[in-house]
């Protein structure tokens, strides 16, 4: 019979035991940021470290010069839980995200979770994934391997990420982007502008409709539209034959959302056809919106709070209106999938800025990364050892 009071307690243990090297590691990113797709050295530095550790490493995974999976294989085959590194930085403001802290925390909790249920079937994964904040060939890569079935066979995923609470589960937002270019032709403003077509009044004219969609959404659904006009003509004399609109599309309903971007579509055509303007509208998904997996939430959750930290209730994080995108959207629409958030600041704190940069660096940050790290990898120990859990989190996931 498992004792999983026992084995979560030496899971916390083995964290404990790495501390310092997760600090080191964590420290390196701080200070050594590299941009999507661009991330060799630290892609070297995590693979490394988890190859010193026992893991069999799987570089440049399906391609991604810089994704990897590493895992350690129980005493028999079983269920395959994975935890989700991220580590690409933000352009001029470094780690703003805190992902210096997610593939710290993923690598520690991974080497506890596999050294603490080494006699359980099963396997633990950590997987590298770049790119998250979309830049580069590698942009979305948890997108690109859900694409190509690899999240298929895993029977849960976690991560964590950095906040200024604690909190577990949550939504976020499916993303759209749409871009509008209109042509029309060219002509003095003033002598002769009825020879003209005004590619801007095209443009001015699709922007404005697609914000007036806004009034009749579904409030429910959480969609956010936002866009820019690029390009607007050459001067201002000279009726502009060429505009070009960009927009993102947003919404936590992936049916609603596909919806809403045919809508937005319809704008750029309707203006079109008012204007006398031509258009080419190209439209592209980037990332899906979190599909909840409550009895994943529920284990997670207590795993924090059994550490003695103030944490969110789950209902209300579960019922709270989605801030964001992220392509671990993409992993929960193909597996059982949940994150958390760890406290690491001051409450008023911006996302994607310096001073969250320099938060990841303080006592208070580093110990949340450590609690952090402890609860996933209880988490994971716990999901192996009482594989109920894991089919209910699969019924959960099937039924939504």
């Amino acid at each position: 019979m498992v004792d999983v009071k026992v084995l979560k307690e030496s899971a916390k243990k083995e964290v404990d035991a790495q501390r310092k090297r997760l600090v080191e590691i964590a420290k390196w990113m701080y200070e050594n940021p590299e941009l999507g797709s661009e991330e060799f050295k630290v892609y070297a530095l995590l693979t490394g470290e988890l190859e010193k550790q026992g893991a069999k490493v799987e570089r440049e995974l399906l391609g991604i010069p810089t994704a990897f999976s590493a895992s350690w294989k129980g005493k028999m085959k079983g269920p395959k839980i994975a935890v989700l590194a991220e580590y690409d930085a933000l352009p001029g403001v470094g780690h703003g995200c805190g992902h210096n802290l997610i593939a710290a925390s993923a690598i520690g909790s991974g080497v506890a979770a596999s050294r603490t249920a080494k006699d359980l079937p099963g396997e633990i994964m950590v997987v590298g994934t770049p790119a998250e904040e979309g830049r580069g060939s590698s942009a979305g890569s948890k997108v690109i391997m859900a694409n190509k079935g690899f999240w298929d066979d895993v029977d849960a995923a976690i991560m964590l990420h950095p906040a200024m609470h604690y909190g577990v589960g949550g939504k976020a937002l499916g993303i759209w982007q749409l871009k509008m270019e209109f042509k029309g032709q060219t002509s003095h403003a003033a002598a002769s502008p009825e020879r003209g077509v005004n590619a801007l009044n095209a443009a001015t004219l699709a922007y404005m409709a697609t914000h007036m969609l806004r009034q009749e959404a579904r409030r429910e659904a959480n969609l956010v539209i936002h866009g820019i006009i690029t390009e607007g003509g050459l001067a201002s004399n000279i009726i502009p034959d060429r505009a070009v609109c960009e927009f993102g599309v947003r919404s936590s309903d992936e049916k609603y959302l596909v919806t809403m971007v045919d809508k937005v579509e319809k704008c750029a055509e309707g203006a079109a056809i008012a204007t006398g303007a031509q258009v080419k509208v190209t439209k592209y998904k980037l990332y899906s919106s979190m599909k909840p997996n409550i009895p994943l939430v529920k284990v997670l959750y207590q795993n924090y709070i059994d550490q003695g930290v103030k944490v969110d209730d789950w209902q209300e994080t579960q019922a709270g209106i989605p801030m964001a995108s992220t392509d671990f959207g993409d992993v929960s629409q193909r597996c059982p999938s949940t994150g958390s958030y760890i406290g690491i600041g001051p409450e008023n704190t911006p996302g994607h800025s310096k001073q969250l940069a320099d938060c990841t660096m303080t006592k208070e940050g580093l110990d949340a990364m450590v609690i952090g790290t402890k609860a996933l990898a209880m988490t994971m120990v716990e999901l192996l050892a009482k594989p109920e859990l894991l089919k209910e989190a699969r019924d959960y996931f099937q039924s939504q």
